[in-house]
């Protein structure tokens, strides 16, 4: 991501946060500010597996992180919206290492079988340890208990899928 990007991403977390009576030092609010953008990131990727993908698992593996990565999505929306803190807008991109580019994403979506298949493990592997980075921590520094149960289940699911991930690309 750019450096202007990642700042106008960051100005964009600040100000919504800004707009509200929350604490934006709060690891919990700083938690779902930074996820929601994260989960829609991986909804994407895994929507761009229908019909380009040829491995089973990523379509499989697909279909459960989008219905899962949006109940995660409004789960977070919910929770921010009781600390009244208004979500990320739509459009809004994570930031940090390891998340997507736009320019990955247009090359992964000219790409399908097994080229698109081993430039979506590689993009979702780094994807999902960024992903994990966030979630720790909140486990080690967060309050609130649905919030950490929440990061600790994103960390063990995804431990599992990068571990996957591996394995599809021995």
């Amino acid at each position: 991501m750019s450096a202007i990007r990642l700042f106008a991403a960051s100005l964009v977390l600040m100000l919504v946060a800004a707009c509200s009576g929350a604490d934006l030092a709060d690891p919990d609010v700083r938690f779902s500010l930074e996820m929601i953008p994260q989960h829609r990131q991986t909804v994407q990727l895994a929507e761009m597996a229908q019909g380009r993908a040829f491995n089973d698992w990523i379509k499989s593996t697909a279909f459960a992180m989008k219905t899962q990565g949006r109940a995660d999505v409004q789960m977070m929306e919910n929770w921010l919206s009781m600390w009244e803190v208004a979500a990320p807008p739509a459009g809004a991109r994570p930031i940090g290492p390891g998340n997507v580019t736009d320019a990955e994403f247009v090359k992964l979506r000219d790409l399908t079988g097994a080229a698109f298949d081993r430039t979506w493990f590689a993009l979702m592997s780094r994807h999902l340890e960024a992903s994990m980075v966030t979630a720790r921590v909140v486990v080690a520094v967060g309050d609130h208990s649905p919030t950490a149960d929440l990061a600790r289940r994103l960390v063990r699911d995804q431990e599992e899928m990068v571990a996957e991930i591996g394995r599809q690309l021995a």
